[in-house]
């Protein structure tokens, strides 16, 4: 890919035809609504082509996932008790008096019930990212579409793979099939990963292997807060997906 692409069921839209061939207004808002599917330098399969009425629609990765998407098994997270639970959990044990004790005991009763409670909700919203939704979860996914729109119907010059291309020259590389030595895809986790990286880590943690991130991207998926951090360390890029401070995924490719 040359440009970003939005993680939106619609996609974005190309007029081949038109002076115009492009609304950078729509394009950003829908990056900003909905984040990033696949990113600029990111490769992808074309997983379907469709020939409608007034359009040709380029589907980029989706259900079948792209090089370089993360498959390996879903972040072991798990609600940190706060200080003052760990406190109560000293004190308790040595409180003699009754009436002090069974209070700091019911302190202690609430805190756990509600960080179990908010363990529970964000183990079901990672696993529902994780897992994809019938709405096409971005997340899941990790796919968008193209389409090269025509206001007067599809022309028969369009149906070819070289006019394709050339309309898309300015958002994809197309690699060709007979190409021996294609560009290396991110690569997702495994032994070539930084040492030490994996899921489940907290910005922190991060921070301590790659210093402080060169780009934070911020977004939200319901009522979940999530984070795309992009750090920079020895001619290589690291591109770590925070939800709720959790690491989630992360991929890495050499710049």
């Amino acid at each position: 890919m040359k440009q970003d692409l939005p993680a939106s069921k619609p996609g974005i839209d190309v007029f081949p035809d038109s002076a115009s061939t492009f609304n950078y207004a729509d394009y950003s808002r829908r990056l900003k609504e909905f984040g990033v599917a696949i990113r600029r330098n990111q490769s992808a399969p074309v997983t379907s082509v469709k020939v409608r009425d007034k359009s040709i629609e380029l589907q980029l990765g989706g259900s079948a996932a792209p090089e370089g998407t993360d498959n390996s098994p879903a972040a072991s997270v798990a609600v940190e008790k706060s200080p003052r639970e760990r406190i109560l959990e000293r004190d308790v044990e040595r409180e003699t008096d009754p009436e002090r004790q069974a209070g700091m005991q019911q302190e202690l009763d609430t805190l756990r019930k509600q960080r179990q409670k908010e363990d529970a909700r964000l183990k079901a919203a990672l696993a529902q990212l994780s897992t994809g939704s019938d709405d096409g979860s971005r997340f899941a996914s990790l796919g968008s579409r193209i389409n090269l729109v025509f206001p007067g119907g599809v022309p028969a010059r369009a149906l070819n793979p070289d006019y394709v291309r050339s309309a898309l020259k300015s958002w994809i590389d197309f690699v060709p099939v007979e190409r021996s030595s294609p560009p290396p895809p991110p690569i997702s986790e495994d032994s070539s990963a930084p040492a030490g990286l994996h899921k489940g880590m907290t910005e922190a943690e991060l921070q301590r292997l790659f210093g402080d991130p060169a780009k934070r991207e911020a977004s939200t998926e319901g009522d979940l807060h999530v984070e795309v951090l992009t750090f920079k360390r020895d001619g290589s890029t690291v591109e770590a997906t925070m939800v709720e401070g959790v690491l989630v995924r992360f991929r890495q490719w050499s710049d």
